[in-house]
């Protein structure tokens, strides 16, 4: 039972370190950029040494979709139809489903806004960066089409309601002074007027 106990309680350790590092890549790559921010920055930020920072992070290729999920809270992979259609669980008509994903993914946004921006910004440089950019679009392309379900709509307009979900628009409200707390309900509208002119 000891054994077990410190097993569990060394897991806890290394999990957190891990957590710790993740988290000052995340502060130093929103405030310096991903490129210029070295791994000795990082372990000095999460309180470790640089060797411990390489032991769990060997490359970018590793710790990228790390900080990703951390500040985007997305997955590592593509969500299947079930966890695509779960995120929407209780919701029936396409209306709701689509304001309950700009809701979430406004959220997400305003949390993980400085990485989310550093990671679009470096992301023709580092290629880490830019499939986590990638995988980011093709998670948002699929949220979509599950939230509108079965109705029909045409590739300009599904291609407009991505552009208006998505972070670069969030970023462009906010940053031209629109309350984040008033962001959701702007794109809402933007999104149900398209929907609404395609009829």
């Amino acid at each position: 039972m000891p054994r077990r106990y410190q097993m569990a309680t060394r897991e806890r350790a290394v999990q957190e370190t891990r957590q710790r590092i993740i988290d000052a890549a995340i502060s130093l790559h929103a405030q310096r950029g991903v490129i210029a921010t070295n791994w000795e920055e990082i372990a000095e930020g999460a309180g470790v040494s640089t060797a411990t920072v390489y032991r769990h992070f060997p490359s970018l290729g590793e710790l990228v979709p790390a900080c990703a999920r951390t500040a985007f809270e997305a997955g590592a992979s593509l969500p299947t139809p079930a966890q695509a259609a779960a995120a929407f669980a209780g919701l029936t008509r396409p209306a709701p489903r689509i304001e309950r994903l700009i809701r979430e993914s406004c959220r997400c946004y305003e949390l993980g806004a400085g990485w989310l921006a550093a990671a679009r910004r470096d992301a023709k440089s580092v290629p880490a960066l830019d499939r986590a950019v990638r995988l980011q679009d093709r998670v948002l392309g699929v949220l979509i089409q599950t939230a509108l379900g079965d109705a029909f709509v045409d590739a300009q307009t599904m291609s407009v309601i991505k552009a208006l979900i998505d972070f670069p628009f969030w970023k462009a409200l906010t940053d031209a002074g629109v309350a984040t707390e008033t962001v959701p309900q702007v794109i809402n509208d933007l999104v149900r007027s398209r929907l609404q002119k395609r009829r």
